[in-house]
Order: structure tokens, then sequence, then C-alpha cells
């Protein structure tokens, strides 16, 4: 692949973010990797200013973290930051189903792409595609914190870094059989929504993250 090519007419430092991004998808790069500023322009063949913001964008949302003398890596994390991530984005997403359908009442969801992501889960599955599986089901969730139509809860959910979080549950993924199971609480969630059952979907989401939970070891490290 050519990285010069691929960063061509676009505005640097968002697709920097989303070069790293992806090479954390692909596991190119991994939990503990070193990200060096002027080597990565260099592969980029780009401004170091370029990919300096794109860093402290991504410090911001806690895909990557910085020590004096020791430099900038991509994070790794405990268990109880993950329970703290989860915790959070729970409540984020239980209060955007109950704005969509209280205050909206459901106009700015679009439960036929909702559950497009979760067929599109269940197929990768089927074919242990495990990192589109992840994406599918991070869109799901995205499409579900837009359907709140509000500028500040969207920032909200965006801050906590979710697609370093979705590679996570990949890269430490011991227990594939399971991802069948994250699937049926997919299309769970997907139909307390399509029947406006606040409650109903609140227990799933939870449900779903609590199990997801139990993917990881006590101390996650590499």
């Amino acid at each position: 692949m050519e990285t010069k090519s691929l960063l061509k007419r676009r505005v640097l430092r968002d697709d920097v973010a989303e070069y790293l991004m992806e090479s954390i998808l692909r596991g190119d790069l991994n939990p503990g990797d070193k990200i060096i500023e002027s080597k990565l322009a260099r592969e980029l063949s780009i401004s170091q200013g370029a990919v300096r913001e794109a860093i402290r964008d991504l410090i911001a949302q806690g895909v990557l973290e910085t020590e004096p003398y020791k430099g900038t890596r991509i994070r790794t994390l405990s268990k109880e930051q993950l329970n703290d991530y989860y915790d959070v984005r729970t409540e984020i997403e239980a209060l955007a189903v109950r704005w969509s359908v209280i205050k909206h009442r459901s106009r700015y969801l679009d439960l036929d792409y909702l559950k497009s992501c979760v067929d599109n889960m269940a197929a990768c599955v089927d074919m242990n595609d495990t990192k589109n599986m992840r994406k599918n089901d991070m869109a799901f969730h995205l499409a579900i914190v837009q359907g709140a139509h509000s500028e500040s809860l969207a920032k909200a959910w965006h801050s906590l870094g979710n697609y370093y979080w979705t590679y996570i549950a990949v890269y430490y993924d011991h227990a594939a059989s399971l991802l069948n199971a994250q699937v049926d609480k997919h299309r769970m969630m997907y139909e307390a929504i399509a029947a406006a059952d606040i409650n109903a979907y609140a227990q799933c989401v939870r449900g779903h993250y609590f199990d997801a939970n139990t993917l990881f070891p006590e101390k996650v490290s590499v």
C-alpha cells in the first residue's frame, strides 16, 4: 500500500489519526507499541506538525499515552479502566435511546440500518472476520447515539475513543465462541429499540458490556 497516495488531497490531521486507527484495527500496531512522530511523518511523506496534531487527538481520546522521556505508545489498560469505560458508555447509550424515543419519537433512528449492522455482524462471525464484525458492532452503537440528535451527547461518546476499545476487544478476544452470543445481544437491543422499549434496551446493553468484560484477563498488558 502506498501511504503517500492514501493521504493525498485529504485533511491531514484527521486522516493521520484515521490511518493510525486503521493500522491498529489491522493488527499492524499493538498495545504498547511506540509511535515515533518523525518516523511516521517520513512514512506518510507529510509534515511532523500534522502527525503531532493527530497524536494529540488520539491521546485525548485515550488511544495513545505519553510519558516524559519514554515517548508515545499505544495505550495499555487495566480491567478497572475497562470497567469504568463500559459504565460510562452504557449510561450514554441508554440516555441516547431514551432521548431518541421520548424526545424525538425515533425519527432520527434508522431501524433498517441498525438491523443491517446486526445481520452483517452475524455474517462476519460465520466468516471468522472479527475485525469487520467489531466495525459493524461500533456502527450499530454509533447510529444509536446519533439517533439522540444531540451534538453534546455525540461528543461525549466520541471522546471515549470507542474505536480503540473495539480493537482491544478483538486483540484480547480469547473466547471466539462468545461472538455469536454478542450478535444475539445486539439483535435483542435492536428489537428493544424497534419496540420503543427503553427499559428493555437498558438491560440488554448493560448485559452486553458485562459479558464482553469477561473476555479480558484481570490485568491487560502486553
